[in-house]
């Protein structure tokens, strides 16, 4: 049988080497035992990140500014309310996860859409390594966290795969923020992804103001094809409670369910036709 080909699309911060990060996903991944026939590659761009200096980033902070790009550190949960601004002014102030979620993820945002190597743009160069990818893989699930949810959704819908990809699976994304997709210039659903989970645990700032995006990015004739998945807590490696955690995110159950129901899908359709049937 075929094994189910996957591809990791990590999110924000600095990383361990590729080999070694990619190999902490694997173990992750298997340590439930859900689906055990597996072959994965990595969308390893934290090597792009790594090379970037303080001077990149003030260049880019400087483009953003000109473009009126909202600090993503004034994110607040759900509500542009008042209420809404104090929860989100004590949450940072009380707890550190957040605040170091919140710091890294508007750099990369920085980055992302702002930044420069040399003369090349950021967003071009990490683009470019997905599709080489993609295309020479040719997976059946991208599974993407974080700021790697809109890397995969910007390649997929703006640039095209040209193959079928059974489902995208995203974890705390910042996708359903709407300077997000105004930059990204689109709320299309990508032709080549057959279905979409998105899953969020309730406090993760990474997916503040909106954790939600099935509302937000339609089908080709408007309808509602995202299935939006919340868990109630997501924790890290070493038990801690972390509600970015890609280590939670990856092992929760909804996750592990749809592997497996893509897997036994794709082992049904190899079975050989009885005959008479």
């Amino acid at each position: 049988m075929t094994p189910l080909r996957i591809v990791y699309v990590h999110g924000i911060r600095s990383k361990p080497p590729e080999p070694e990060y990619h190999a902490e996903w694997d173990a992750a991944l298997r340590r439930s035992g859900y689906v055990a026939d597996v072959e994965t590659r990595m969308m390893y761009w934290a090597d792009i990140r790594l090379g970037l200096t303080p001077e990149v980033l003030r260049e880019a902070k400087a483009h953003a500014n000109e473009h009126k790009a909202p600090r993503w550190s004034h994110l607040r949960p759900q509500t542009n309310s008042p209420l809404g601004y104090a929860i989100a002014f004590v949450l940072r102030l009380i707890d550190p996860v957040i605040r170091r979620v919140m710091k890294n993820l508007l750099e990369d945002v920085y980055f992302y859409f702002y930044g420069k190597r040399d003369t090349e743009d950021i967003r071009d160069a990490i683009l470019d390594r997905m599709g080489v990818l993609l295309d020479g893989f040719r997976p059946h699930v991208v599974i993407a966290h974080s700021w790697g949810s809109v890397i995969a959704y910007d390649y997929l819908i703006n640039r095209g795969h040209g193959g079928d990809i059974e489902a995208l699976i995203t974890l705390g994304s910042p996708l359903g923020n709407e300077w997000v997709q105004e930059h990204l210039g689109t709320t299309a659903y990508p032709q080549d992804v057959r279905r979409w989970l998105n899953i969020f645990d309730a406090t993760d700032p990474a997916t503040w103001p909106d954790r939600r995006i099935a509302n937000d990015l339609h089908g080709p004739h408007g309808e509602q094809i995202i299935r939006d998945v919340e868990i109630p807590s997501v924790y890290d490696e070493q038990g801690k409670r972390d509600a970015h955690s890609w280590y939670g995110y990856l092992m929760s159950e909804p996750l592990q369910n749809e592997l497996f129901r893509i897997a036994t899908a794709q082992t049904l359709r190899e079975l050989p036709a009885r005959d008479g049937a």
